[in-house]
């Protein structure tokens, strides 16, 4: 019997949840959560540090990177016509410490998911909406911990590919893990080859691979999704032996050779990667956001350049 969220899921992706993309199907897009309503007072509630606004190339150009814009002072409904005209996307992050009915949300996936997937227990889990402009692109990246992805409103294509090299370097992985840079990472045609392509359209579900780099399409029409993300003893090692492979490679010059998630190389990594954060320097070495847009939903992508100073 379906469950009230998530559609009936096999034994076969239950066995496989977490080693290649499973495809479920879902209810969420039947939530009145996701109205223009629900959305705009959303966005209000969410604070721009958290989810700022991001500027997206189009289509057209898949090499193009993102830039960030300012929305304070406008009400959650400009904002949403601007994405609605515009070249935008805004991902509203933990919204179960915003909205109690998103926590209530989220405890009821994962009760499910966890009664249909055999030792799927996540010590620690999130929710977020995504709301993305009509045409446009999130351009090729990698996340860090599990995703889900939830198609709640619009029809987009999302091509993954394998994660490891050439479509995933090392050291790229290792930078987001420690915010040196955000999840964007170098991009080349010639991985399309490679990739599985998956059209989601309402109530259509994925969950893939651990830092499986990814790029997103959207069809001509507003693109709502929910992003569910979660962290398990596996999930944790493996950040930790990439951070401290980040700061043995970045830091100290020493090319890391074992990806191992067990044994005493990684539980030196382990060390490493909690005395650099314990002394501070992951802030010294962070990736800084920088505003280069205003959002205004009259303009023709959603957004004018701010004024830059003589210096620059």
């Amino acid at each position: 019997m379906a469950s009230s969220i998530i559609g009936p899921i096999e034994k076969k992706d239950s066995a496989d949840w977490g080693l290649r993309t499973i495809r479920l199907q879902h209810r969420l897009h039947e939530n009145p959560l996701f109205s223009d309503e629900s959305l705009a007072a959303l966005i209000e509630r969410t604070p721009q540090s958290v989810s700022p606004i991001v500027l997206m190339p189009g289509r057209d150009n898949p090499k193009g990177s993102w830039g960030y814009c300012d929305r304070s002072d406008l009400s959650g409904e400009a904002v949403l016509e601007a994405i609605k005209r515009g070249r935008l996307w805004i991902n509203m992050l933990k919204l179960e410490e915003v909205d109690s009915r998103f926590r209530d949300l989220l405890d009821t996936i994962f009760e499910e998911f966890g009664n249909a997937i055999p030792g799927f227990s996540p010590f620690r889990k999130t929710i977020g909406v995504l709301i993305s402009s009509p045409g446009t692109q999130v351009s090729y990246h990698a996340d860090v911990p599990g995703q889900s992805l939830w198609q709640i409103r619009g029809q987009k294509r999302i091509y993954l590919y394998p994660p490891r090299e050439p479509f995933l370097k090392a050291a790229n992985l290792e930078n987001i893990i420690r915010g040196v840079t955000e999840e964007e990472i170098p991009y080349d045609a010639t991985y399309d080859e490679y990739a599985e392509i998956c059209d989601l359209e309402p109530g259509d579900m994925m969950h893939w691979v651990l830092n499986g780099p990814h790029r997103v399409e959207n069809a001509d029409c507003l693109n709502v999704s929910v992003t569910t993300e979660h962290w398990t003893p596996t999930t944790r090692r493996s950040f930790a032996m990439n951070y401290g492979n980040g700061v043995l490679r970045r830091e100290f010059g020493w090319t890391p050779k074992s990806h191992k998630i067990t044994g005493p190389a990684f539980w030196a990594k382990v060390g490493v990667t909690a005395a650099w954060r314990a002394m501070g320097l992951q802030q010294k070495t962070a990736f800084q956001r920088v505003i280069t847009n205003r959002v205004d939903p009259n303009a023709p992508d959603g957004v004018v350049p701010l004024p830059t100073s003589p210096a620059e």
